[in-house]
C-alpha cells in the first residue's frame, strides 16, 4: 500500500470522518456556503495585521489567498488547543495567546471569510533548492494531497501551496519534521503532515520549496527594491 493511503488509513480510523469535505464543526460544504457572515470588527483585523502583513520584520504569513475553509480550520485549532499550545513552537504560542481577541466563533468565521476573499499576493522568493530535485520529490511526496499544481484538495482538507510564501512553507515543513507541529492527537491533518516529512532532511524541503516557489506559485515574484539611486 502506497505510504500516504496508509496514513490516511490511520487518521480516518483514528479520527473519523468528522470535518472531511465538512466545516470543522461538521457542517456540509453546502450548508457552509449559506451562512451569513458579519462584518469583521475593525479592531480585531487591524490586531491581525499586526503580524500578518507585512509591516514586521518579525512577523507571520500572510493570509492572502488561502480559502475560507482552510482558515476557518485552523482558527478553530487554535481556539480548541490543537495548536499554540507547545512550548518548543513559539510563533505558534503567540497566535495561541492572540486567540483570546476573538470572543465568538462568529467572529472567528468572519475573519476566515473576509482574508478567504482577497486574492494571493506576489512575495520575495527567498528559498534556493535544486528545482529539479524538488520536482521529483514533490509528485512523490506532496501532489497526492496538495495537487499536481499545488492547488490544494479541499475533499482531503489539504491547503493550496501555491499561493504561500516561500518562507513560511519552509518554516512550517521544519517544524512538522522537528515535531514541533502536529503534535496534538486532536489535528488529524498535522499528524498526517507530521509523519510525510518526518524523513526528509533539510536539503530536501529547500528543494520542494525552492519547486514550489520557481514553478507552481500563482504569483510572480516580488522584486526587491534597493534604495534610491543618487
Amino acid at each position: 500500500m502506497d505510504w500516504r493511503l496508509g496514513m490516511v488509513a490511520f487518521v480516518v480510523g483514528q479520527f473519523g470522518l468528522v470535518g472531511v469535505g465538512c466545516a470543522p464543526d461538521g457542517t456540509p460544504p453546502s450548508r457552509l456556503a449559506a451562512r451569513t457572515v458579519p462584518t469583521v470588527d475593525k479592531a480585531t483585523l487591524d490586531a491581525c495585521m499586526v503580524c500578518h502583513s507585512t509591516k514586521e520584520m518579525q512577523r507571520g504569513p500572510v493570509l492572502d489567498g488561502l480559502p475560507a475553509w482552510y482558515l476557518e480550520a485552523q482558527l478553530k485549532k487554535f481556539q480548541t488547543g490543537q495548536r499554540g499550545k507547545n512550548p518548543k513552537n513559539k510563533a505558534e504560542q503567540l497566535m495561541g495567546a492572540a486567540m483570546s481577541k476573538i470572543k465568538t466563533d462568529t467572529e472567528l468565521t468572519a475573519l476566515a471569510v473576509h482574508f478567504g476573499k482577497l486574492k494571493p499576493k506576489p512575495s520575495l522568493r527567498v528559498i534556493r533548492g535544486d528545482v529539479a530535485t524538488g520536482r521529483a520529490l514533490y509528485a512523490t511526496r506532496c501532489a497526492s494531497c496538495h495537487g499536481d499544481k499545488g492547488e490544494g484538495k479541499r475533499e482531503l482538507n489539504s491547503p493550496p501551496v501555491n499561493v504561500q510564501e516561500d518562507w513560511f512553507l519552509m518554516d512550517q515543513l521544519r517544524k512538522y519534521a522537528s515535531g514541533q507541529r502536529g503534535v496534538h492527537p486532536g489535528d488529524a491533518g498535522g499528524v498526517l503532515m507530521k509523519a510525510a516529512a518526518a524523513n526528509l532532511s533539510s536539503t530536501d524541503l529547500r528543494n520542494v520549496v525552492a519547486y514550489i516557489a520557481k514553478n507552481l506559485t500563482v504569483t510572480p515574484p516580488l522584486q526587491k527594491v534597493g534604495p534610491p539611486k543618487k
